[in-house]
């Protein structure tokens, strides 16, 4: 049952994301305004929006990213070796942060950030079969 749950998160996460970037694009391709895009994150059944008043905040450097949650006392944190460009990078880690938990380190098999428009960065990264996204403004 919680795999058949799994699978239908997953899938209902690339749906809605592929509406949302769908729905943002004119017809050359690019993102049409920074109004009809939503930075958020999605990783196995989690998903969240950025840049709303949810108490979800993103620290950004060269070759990392956390998000974080003071009240849920939560934090992930996505890093990578070879800067922030856009591309494949190499040595991708997730960790997860959360208040009562083991922290959870995963080594990722695959970590993609691709520059959208010169206004958002959209980075994709996978373990497995689990795949997660972040799509935050510059």
């Amino acid at each position: 049952m919680k795999r058949i749950i799994h699978t239908f998160v997953i899938a209902f996460q690339f749906i809605i994301l592929s509406a949302v970037l769908t729905a943002c694009k004119e017809d050359d391709g690019n993102i049409s305004s920074p109004q009809e895009v939503t930075p958020s994150f999605f990783w196995e059944g989690s998903s969240f929006q950025l840049e709303a008043d949810n108490g979800w905040g993103i620290t950004r450097f060269a070759n990392r990213v956390a998000l974080s949650n003071f009240h849920q006392k939560c934090q992930y944190h996505l890093s990578w070796d070879g800067g922030s460009g856009a591309g494949e990078k190499t040595n991708g880690i997730l960790k997860i942060a959360e208040a009562g938990k083991k922290l959870q380190t995963i080594r990722l098999d695959a970590l993609l950030i691709e520059d959208i428009n010169g206004m958002y960065y959209n980075i994709h990264f996978q373990k497995g079969e689990a795949t997660g996204i972040l799509l935050f403004s510059k």
